[in-house]
């Protein structure tokens, strides 16, 4: 008589092996439950579902998530354990997609759907409303996407609702301009992180919207938004020193002037990245040394900064771990002298396209121990 082999698995506790499948991304879970009954039944558990994670192109993103909530609904109606949906490069989610997400997972909490394309504002329209603990929402490269605010099905008077969102990254969505900005501003004002990355049609009417409706803002990128000036840098200095991260990389309409302003009265910074801004100097990087002694990360490339800069930021931020003075072609060993000394903690520094030789290298070397030097210069190998 034969007898059947049996899997070590077969002697694990249905908790162990919950455990074990917790482990695995959603598409792995999927597949397991086509094993046997029981793996079936443990597959589908709660417990495995805080979280979804769908990410290709292949996948027919809308079936998927009817499939994955009808079965965890099963039992209970709704998906209540579902917290966090992470569908990124999904370009076959729709609008139904997200209504049923809105529908199904009135728990959830985080929601990135990076470069889903065919995604619009009706969509997230309809999810915001329903998902009322929504904190964190990701909609990178969604290029239909122009504003977020509360659906025309809201239980409640619109203007006695607000959203709860804390984060938020429209990166790439070209298609937002300031209008949209100011609705969503307006219906978000608990919001900490705000980046608006490439969204060529912000101009500072945009950026004042910021200023004046989310007065908590943490952090913000306008990276790139080339219509954003000094006049913009004004109003997000009203933020006071509850800003603590700034990006303004390439927006080459922001001088000494801006900038000034921001390190005057945004004294608790501690990442300003102001690379490519070719009219920002040593003017502003005294007032920036001077006014921001937490400053941990900077990224001045491509800046009018000299060595006389350098000197005033390596004596008042000696605390700085990250810097970068790529095409900072009046920077010279001198000034990377100065933050080899005064900064030992640093753990990363560009020096790419400067005139720095191999003694300014040998200098971060000799007391910055832990610095990462990035160059182009073969003669450092």
């Amino acid at each position: 008589k034969r007898v059947g082999r049996t899997s070590p698995f077969d002697k694990l506790s249905d908790e162990l092996v919950v455990r074990i499948l917790s482990f695995l991304p959603t598409n792995s879970v999927c597949q397991c439950a086509r094993v046997c009954g029981r793996w079936y039944v443990l597959a589908w558990d709660p417990r495995l579902w805080s979280t979804i994670t769908l990410t290709s192109e292949a996948i027919h993103a809308d079936r998927a998530i009817k499939q994955i909530t009808r079965l965890l609904a099963r039992d209970s109606g709704g998906c209540v354990h579902v917290e966090k949906v992470i569908f990124n490069s999904c370009s076959r989610l729709s609008d139904r997609g997200l209504q049923l997400i809105g529908r199904r997972c009135p728990e959830l909490r985080h929601l990135e759907i990076k470069g889903c394309v065919n995604v619009t504002n009706t969509g997230i329209f309809e999810l915001v409303t329903q998902c009322v603990n929504l904190e964190h929402l990701d909609v990178t490269g969604c290029q239909q996407i122009t504003c977020i605010h509360l659906g025309s099905v809201a239980p409640e008077p619109l203007h006695t609702r607000q959203l709860y969102l804390q984060y938020l990254d429209m990166t790439d969505c070209f298609s937002l301009e300031d209008q949209g900005l100011k609705v969503i501003v307006k219906n978000c004002p608990q919001l900490l992180h705000l980046y608006l990355r490439r969204c060529i049609n912000i101009t500072d009417t945009g950026v004042k919207h910021m200023g004046s409706y989310c007065l908590m803002l943490r952090e913000v990128s306008v990276s790139d938004c080339v219509q954003v000036t000094d006049f913009g840098m004004y109003e997000l200095a009203k933020l006071g020193p509850n800003l603590r991260y700034l990006s303004v990389a390439k927006c080459d309409q922001i001088s000494d002037a801006g900038i000034k302003q921001i390190a005057r009265h945004c004294y608790k910074l501690r990442y300003l990245n102001v690379r490519g801004c070719e009219a920002v100097s040593d003017d502003s990087m005294e007032m920036v040394a001077r006014s921001c002694p937490r400053l941990r990360a900077l990224d001045i490339g491509k800046c009018d900064v000299t060595d006389n800069g350098m000197k005033l930021i390596s004596e008042h931020c000696p605390n700085l771990k990250k810097l970068s003075v790529k095409s900072c072609d009046m920077i010279t060993d001198r000034g990377v002298q100065y933050i080899a000394y005064y900064c030992r903690g640093l753990q990363q520094l560009n020096i790419q396209d400067c005139q720095v030789t191999i003694e300014g290298y040998r200098t971060v070397k000799k007391y910055c121990k832990r610095c990462i030097i990035e160059h182009t210069n073969p003669g450092f190998f």
